[in-house]
């Protein structure tokens, strides 16, 4: 068998049957993810027994940590489309220069952002609300940022191994990384007295650990599809593009959403300084981990489609958006039900101490709001992952500019209008109901031109096979 027609068996599922290949790969990815959000609510959790200001300072640095991961989420989402479809064309050669180029182009954006994030550490604090708390912001941001180089690796290597199907390889780094976040944290905050700054440390520590797998994977055992050569290596402006025309709208898409959180920490810090921070910030990382089986379904259909148009099956493309968005729907269903019966009990970790007690039932409030628009989620998320598997990362981005950018003027106008927290909180379902639905119908309607022969450029007809 020559090398661009042997597969591992994780390529042989994400070709294969769709509903197999979406939970294959779904799954992990779903895990993933929760394990990467516990690894930061871990840092909320340890740090609400030291007080509110500690609470406040994780989520003031949250949006730029989530800036900073968006430039590189733009690489391997690119990435991953480009892999993919060259790995459903079995066009292993290609696949591999696609990765040299990823792995290059993330090690480069890694130093350069290490090095702006440290020296416009204070100015950036303060753009995303840390005015009233500088000194315990800095103190756990800096370390942060030293740490992006080594954060972003691990991110690259994480998606290049979903594109290839091993999403049980991502899930299982993802998962020894938050294990030594959580023996970790107790160290560096309490053992050695390093309080917020250690906290930051420990992430940085534990975010480390999928570089070290990645590479032992990939260089030491050679066990993965995908081969990563640098003997000779130079960049290359097509495969460059390839990867960019999709990861710089994805790069955007995080980036918009991280100038959005900065801006709602504004808002808010103007309403009530520190605590309404905390609860939003708290509250919203709650959220995040109720969002993530969307997420995954949005992540897991990238390259399952992207590996579909590859190989010249278009149908296919049809039927993994129809399956993610049912799973999806139901499962959001689900969770918002479980939201409004134990709102109250789900605050806790966030809330145990004496001096965060009082926040307990605002926060409780936010995400029992939050969960009217869980629903209607998967209709973006999904649609994004469809829009990006195609190359159209540019319609992607579009849907994420009109959920995020709606909750700007919505929100000032009820914080100017009512001025209480509980309208801003209802002012985000609205957003979020608004942008879901215009991604949804959007989603749905190119779905249906693209099997109607509509986008010549992409298909043709002799590619519509089953």
């Amino acid at each position: 068998m020559s090398e661009n027609e042997e597969v591992t068996k994780d390529v042989e599922i994400m070709l294969g049957n769709p509903k197999k290949a979406l939970l294959a790969m779904a799954i992990p990815v779903m895990i993933a993810n929760l394990v990467q959000s516990i690894n930061n609510i871990i840092d909320t959790v340890w740090l609400t027994s030291i007080g509110v200001e500690a609470q406040a300072a994780v989520n003031v640095i949250f949006p730029l940590f989530f800036l900073m991961i968006g430039f590189g989420n733009g690489i391997g989402v690119g990435s991953s489309q480009a892999l993919a479809r060259r790995i459903g064309a079995m066009d292993r050669k290609g696949a591999n220069a696609v990765a040299a180029q990823a792995v290059m182009m993330t090690l480069i954006l890694g130093i350069v952002l290490a090095v702006i994030f440290v020296i416009l550490a204070e100015p950036l604090i303060i753009m995303s609300g840390g005015s009233s708390n500088l000194d315990a912001c800095m103190d756990y941001g800096v370390p942060i940022f030293i740490g992006i180089p080594a954060i972003l690796m691990g991110g690259i290597f994480s998606a290049l191994l979903r594109s290839e199907g091993a999403s049980k390889r991502s899930m299982l780094i993802h998962v020894l990384g938050v294990i030594m976040n959580m023996i970790l944290d107790p160290i560096f905050i309490f053992g050695l007295d390093m309080g917020v700054a250690g906290a930051a440390i420990a992430t940085v520590l534990s975010m480390s650990i999928p570089l070290i797998i990645a590479v032992y994977w990939y260089w030491g055992k050679k066990n993965t599809f995908i081969r990563i050569p640098f003997k000779g290596f130079r960049f290359d402006r097509a495969l460059i593009w390839d990867i960019l025309r999709v990861g710089i709208p994805a790069s955007m898409e995080i980036i918009l959403m991280s100038i959005v959180a900065m801006v709602m920490n504004i808002i808010i810090e103007g309403i009530v300084p520190i605590d309404g921070v905390a609860i939003y910030g708290n509250g919203w990382k709650l959220i995040d981990l109720f969002f993530l089986p969307t997420m995954a379904i949005g992540f897991a259909i990238v390259p399952i489609c992207a590996a579909a148009l590859g190989a010249k099956k278009i149908h296919k493309i049809r039927e993994v958006y129809s399956l993610a968005l049912r799973y999806g729907i139901t499962i959001c269903l689900a969770i918002s039900i479980i939201i409004f019966l134990s709102a109250q009990y789900l605050v806790i970790p966030f809330s145990y101490s004496d001096n965060t007690i009082g926040l307990r039932d605002q926060m409780a409030f936010f995400i029992t709001v939050c969960a009217i628009f869980m629903p209607f989620t998967p209709l973006g998320y999904t649609s994004a992952g469809y829009f990006q598997s195609v190359g159209w990362g540019y319609k992607s981005l579009l849907i994420t500019a009109v959920v995020n950018l709606s909750r700007i003027p919505i929100c000032i106008y009820l914080a100017s209008a009512v001025g209480t927290l509980d309208s801003i909180w209802y002012g985000l379902v609205i957003a979020e109901i608004i942008g879901s639905v215009f991604g949804g119908i959007f989603g749905i309607q190119s779905i249906r031109k693209l099997l109607a022969g509509g986008y010549p450029q992409l298909v043709r007809k002799e590619d519509f096979t089953d």
